[in-house]
């Protein structure tokens, strides 16, 4: 694979992109792929060094880039790879405009373990891809309206859980919205099959506990809907506190009678399967001989889609970056590998690797 030649075709995309029309103020940013040696950044290639992990928006050189781990599979669709690389340039264009909304990923690996408000979370995405099949105004007004009666009502009875949805939603749906309009300009027909599979993606049930995968997919499939319906959402990020659904939430006054969702017993074996799994997952790193290294750490780096949280163990199944109190230092650790938090989860206070 010839990473600088691609590299040479998604620039060569990303020209074509009217930044501006994506988002207020959004703007073109420096990008960089990579692979397991080098880093590429078009006429100029370095040596991979620890600051490239992910796909994410880092700190280069006094300014906010986009990186990407080029693999195989993003060969498939040049196109889309570059689309996707605008999701991160948008990540770097928040952190620019000082975005405050942020979500607590350890916070929110703390699931709850309640049908119901799975159940409440599925019939929201059944209105919103029923919302984006049609052309008829007053079903995708009336569905809205249900949409935002369910979420009011699923914020009172699990604020914590909800707020952490709402969170990923602006933060991370807001990027997927933008790079998803991104690719509707380049190809319109691959952004009609991206819409129908995150449409199948949020009606899935497995997917309704990955909780952090699925709000990418649920916000920015509420966004395009806002659009298709000429519904105004706030674009500034700049000292403001709200997300972008709380703000839907005060916009959107009106209500229906939410009644209790039955219980699904699909999505109740579902949630059987999923605690199965997290358990087997903690059992089996512990079945092996394992070293403890005890001390005062603070997680400073960490792969958001690959934790699992068992109490207070953390499993971070790629690698997590952490900050050792006392030798003043940080520590990169491959995994799999689980931090041990103190009672009230302030800090960690051991890993095993």
């Amino acid at each position: 694979m010839k990473v600088n030649s691609v590299w040479q075709q998604v620039d060569g995309i990303l020209n074509t992109i009217d930044f501006e029309k994506l988002w207020k103020g959004f703007k073109r940013y420096r990008f960089a792929l990579y692979d397991d040696e080098k880093v590429y950044f078009g006429e100029r290639v370095i040596e991979i060094d620890n600051r490239f992990r992910g796909n994410t928006s880092i700190d280069y050189d006094g300014e906010k880039i986009a990186i990407w781990n080029v693999t195989e599979e993003d060969l498939h669709s040049i196109e889309v790879l570059a689309c996707n690389i605008v999701h991160e340039m948008f990540h770097a264009f928040q952190l620019d405009n000082e975005e405050k909304r942020f979500p607590n990923d350890i916070k929110g690996l703390d699931k709850p373990l309640e049908v119901e408000y799975y159940g409440m979370k599925k019939r929201e995405a059944g209105l919103l891809v029923e919302s984006l099949a049609t052309r008829d105004e007053r079903i995708k007004s009336s569905n809205l309206i249900k949409i935002v009666s369910l979420r009011d009502k699923r914020s009172k009875l699990w604020k914590t859980a909800t707020e952490y949805e709402f969170r990923i939603e602006t933060v991370e749906g807001a990027a997927e919205y933008v790079g998803t309009i991104a690719l509707k300009a380049i190809d319109d027909e691959r952004y009609k099959e991206r819409i129908t599979t995150y449409s199948q993606i949020i009606m899935d049930n497995e997917r309704l506990f990955d909780t952090r995968r699925y709000s990418y997919f649920y916000g920015a499939l509420l966004l395009i809907l806002l659009d298709s319906m000429n519904i105004q959402f706030p674009e500034d990020i700049k000292d403001n506190p709200k997300t972008i659904m709380e703000e839907l939430l005060s916009t959107i006054s009106q209500r229906v009678q939410i009644e209790r969702v039955a219980i699904d017993p699909a999505i109740e074996e579902e949630m059987t399967r999923y605690i199965k799994d997290l358990f087997d997952r903690f059992d089996k790193f512990h079945a092996s001989h394992r070293k403890n290294h005890l001390g005062r750490y603070n997680i400073i780096g960490y792969d958001p889609m690959n934790m699992y949280k068992r109490e207070k163990e953390i499993l971070h199944e790629r690698w997590v970056l952490l900050h050792d109190c006392d030798k003043d230092q940080p520590i990169s650790i491959e995994g799999p590998v689980i931090t041990v938090y103190n009672e009230d989860e302030s800090q960690i206070v051991d890993y095993i690797t």
